[in-house]
């Protein structure tokens, strides 16, 4: 059986969801959301895709915070750089545990926010293969592309956080404070068309502003 709401898959009989807490009613429903995206094995890194032209739709789902540490809804994407082993990578939640473990090394440390990132489509095809980069603290976070959402998680304390674009784009910051009350931290970044001889130039005009968690899909 499947959420009603999510689409999560569900144990016949389950009486909530236990990704969004919906109740699931007495039938079992077909799922909104049949694609079910599942934890990686071994130890490599990964990096989950969502297919953009479907239909599919992730609802946003609010953290739960347990002893000062951010966990978010099993099978939703994170990104983290891992102090261990250097190694930053995507991964699934697996479980509903504080702990987020590196693919790569297998060490696990909790973390007390997030930072959400979703890059706006855009229309002209050389921006849509353009790549921009993820800084945090001076550190590369990996990459944000074209139609992506991104879950950075974060450790206590104030961040500088900026989108570069490898000398195309002027990198833009922005300083986030992770506190108890404050753990969520969203932004989109948008590159904007200005006419045919604006890439690669002088540079190409962008957008870097703080929204809504609910604003970013599938995240």
């Amino acid at each position: 059986m499947f959420c009603i709401k999510c689409g999560n898959q569900l144990n016949e009989g389950s009486a909530f969801c236990t990704n969004c807490g919906t109740p699931t009613g007495t039938a079992p429903q077909a799922p909104q959301n049949p694609q079910a995206q599942q934890a990686p094995q071994g130890g490599t890194s990964v990096n989950v895709t969502y297919d953009s032209s479907s239909q599919q739709v992730i609802p946003y789902v609010p953290p739960v915070i347990e002893n000062g540490n951010i966990i978010i809804p099993v099978h939703r994407r994170y990104r983290i750089f891992c102090p261990d082993c250097g190694h930053v990578t995507d991964s699934i939640k697996k479980d509903n545990s504080a702990g987020y473990p590196c693919p790569v090394c297998g060490k696990a440390y909790a973390y007390a926010g997030q930072l959400l990132l979703y890059r706006i489509p855009s229309f002209y095809p050389l921006h849509t293969i353009h790549k921009t980069m993820v800084m945090i603290d001076g550190r590369e976070y990996g990459e944000l592309v074209d139609r992506d959402p991104v879950r950075v998680m974060m450790v206590p304390g104030t961040h500088t956080v900026t989108i570069g674009g490898y000398g195309i784009h002027r990198p833009q910051q922005y300083q986030i404070t992770v506190t108890p009350e404050y753990n969520t931290f969203a932004f989109k970044f948008q590159l904007i068309y200005t006419g045919p001889f604006t890439y690669p130039g002088k540079g190409t005009s962008n957008e870097f502003k703080p929204c809504a968690p609910e604003e970013i899909p599938n995240i």
